[in-house]
């Protein structure tokens, strides 16, 4: 099995916790760098490591195959086009940039060079989200007539990361929240037919739209797609309607709390939900009797990016994330920021 060197950029929460840890575990990768200036950190999970200084060091390393990107939104773009420059893979986290024009460039460049660009969209494998996708695929609620995705939060304070509560491009819940809603709404039901929406500021302190609502319009439905930082009572993660009944699920998938736990991909019961988190599936059978009973989530599943990831790289499968999607998730983001302007 060839073994992919990798070049981590970056080791805050998304390096940290939700990229390093399947890199570790997967057979396929070896993360061979690390550039962070968080050398404490890295050491307590890689004592080996000594982190560099600078990304021109990674890009510039013979050795590398994949530069990984776990950095503020507004330099990905910068660094995934170094990366690329160095006919380097990459993997960049969302939002993949802050613009459609940075991101087709990117991969036309990626193109040019030969190399695969890859998108953190890690939430097309959380637990909820594989288990709508289940319910979807098997047509347990008919014809769909009502697709809601919410992500709420009760986070009055401002965020320690203070780039995240400065304005600029790439700022704001729609490009960091919003990013997993609307490419989950594209995972399951493609391009829409329309997008609107607007984003706002709630909390009294922010300087950055902290709010935002989304409406992909679709042939016979609507998917409505939410966030606000100040919904203290949880309000429900998914409501799918049909003409057959309806799925309602609260709850957030927990790979990222077990993982900041001290959990790793392949422990006993990683990415299982509580049962009490399972979902409700309020349907018929064919004799009209009425069935409104739990409906059991699916164990959620990160390591299913960096399995195709490794799958793209080495023997050519079709991504599991195709930059189709993402360059149609950002031009729905354009379209909802340049509307207010």
């Amino acid at each position: 099995m060839r073994t992919l060197q990798v070049g981590l950029i970056g080791y805050g929460l998304s390096g940290r916790y939700l990229q390093a840890p399947f890199f570790a575990a997967h057979a396929g990768f070896r993360i061979a760098k690390v550039m962070t200036s968080r050398a404490a950190e890295l050491r307590v999970n890689f004592p080996e490591f000594s982190p560099v200084a600078r990304a021109e060091d990674i890009f510039a390393d013979p050795a590398i195959d994949l530069v990984a990107i776990a950095t503020p939104n507004d330099t990905h773009y910068a660094l995934a086009r170094a990366a690329l420059m160095a006919k380097k893979h990459v993997l960049v986290d969302k939002p993949a940039c802050t613009s459609v024009a940075e991101l087709q460039e990117l991969k036309d460049l990626a193109a040019a060079h030969s190399c695969h660009l890859f998108v953190f969209q890690n939430r097309r494998w959380d637990s909820d989200f594989l288990t709508v996708r289940d319910i979807l695929k098997r047509g347990q609620l008919g014809r769909l007539v009502a697709y809601e995705a919410r992500y709420d939060r009760w986070k009055p304070a401002p965020n320690a990361k203070a780039w995240k509560e400065t304005p600029g491009p790439g700022a704001g819940m729609l490009y960091d929240l919003g990013a997993h809603l609307i490419d989950q709404a594209i995972a399951c039901f493609g391009p829409p037919l329309g997008a609107a929406g607007r984003t706002w500021t709630q909390r009294a302190h922010s300087v950055i739209p902290d709010a935002f609502d989304v409406h992909l319009e679709y042939d016979g439905f609507v998917a409505d797609l939410s966030c606000s930082l100040l919904v203290r009572e949880p309000t429900p993660r998914y409501r799918l309607h049909g003409d057959r009944g309806a799925f309602v699920k609260y709850g957030l998938d927990v790979q990222e709390d077990q993982l900041k736990e001290g959990m790793v991909p392949g422990d006993h019961l990683f990415g299982q939900e509580p049962a009490e988190q399972s979902g409700l599936l309020h349907t018929e059978d064919e004799n009209g009797e009425v069935l409104r009973e739990p409906y059991p989530t699916l164990t959620g599943n990160w390591m299913g990016l960096f399995d195709n990831m490794y799958q793209v790289i080495t023997s050519g499968a079709d991504p599991a994330v195709p930059l189709r999607d993402i360059i149609t998730q950002l031009e729905i983001i354009e379209a909802v920021v340049n509307n207010e302007t």
